[in-house]
């Protein structure tokens, strides 16, 4: 499996808050499944978290070399986590973001709260821009849960959809697992992440997840969105609308 949103570089966000709690959260993904896996830190004001380009790039070379000496075999990778707020502010940020593994691929997210139709700005703005969106955890959002078909909107826009692992597990309440299992029963996600903060409170186990959704909609689809998707995504190959699933 790979895994495209995490917050395991250690110390610069509320994910890994030590070396030790990094590590740890990479051996589970390992015996687990993930052979590969994104770190992607909060670029996010609003938090408290600024991490500017050159920041977490220099942070996540020291780090790729302390996995090594820990003989850990993951492929690892950098993007972030962006908080979109305005478009001003993305403006502003924009030279200081870090899209996944250098590519054209954005991973976004929003206050909990956001309106639909600022999630539909968010994709436009940002494909003027000539990146690809991928929203995170779109079923986490109060707007998506009353109407999921506004994420089925934001794709039609020019987004692809990343699922939390824990949401279909029902790790974020009912109605984020409802609306899960909405958008999986109409492919709408394109990719899966462990959103992984802790070894124990958020973690990066993704197998379950990963056979419950194989279970309930096929090993084609699981397997898409697990492993497929992530793998041409890393490579900056363009999936929307040819992720070659037959709906």
């Amino acid at each position: 499996m790979i895994d495209i949103h995490t917050h395991i570089l250690p110390m610069v966000d509320d994910g890994a808050s030590s070396i030790e709690t990094a590590l740890k959260l990479l051996v589970d993904a390992y015996e687990d499944g993930s052979d590969e896996i994104v770190l992607t830190p909060h670029v996010a004001q609003a938090y408290g978290f600024d991490n500017p380009k050159d920041k977490i790039s220099a942070l996540f070379e020291d780090f790729k070399y302390i996995v090594k000496q820990e003989r850990i075999p993951l492929e690892l990778y950098l993007g972030c986590e962006y908080l979109y707020t305005t478009q001003e502010n993305f403006f502003m940020q924009k030279e200081e973001m870090m899209t996944l593994n250098h590519t054209d691929y954005m991973l976004m997210e929003f206050f909990f709260d956001i309106e639909a139709e600022k999630i539909l700005e968010a994709v436009e703005t940002v494909t003027q821009e000539g990146w690809i969106p991928i929203l995170a955890h779109p079923e986490r959002y109060d707007s998506i849960q009353m109407n999921p078909e506004m994420a089925k909107l934001a794709v039609e826009k020019g987004a692809l959809l990343q699922m939390n692992k824990g949401s279909v597990m029902g790790k974020y309440g009912s109605l984020a697992q409802d609306t899960a299992m909405e958008l999986l029963e109409s492919h709408a996600y394109s990719f899966v992440g462990s959103d992984a903060h802790h070894p124990l409170r958020r973690s990066s186990r993704m197998y379950e997840a990963y056979q419950m959704v194989k279970e309930s909609f096929g090993s084609n689809y699981a397997d898409l969105i697990f492993k497929e998707n992530a793998k041409k995504m890393l490579k900056n190959e363009d999936i929307r609308k040819k992720d070659g699933y037959e709906k």
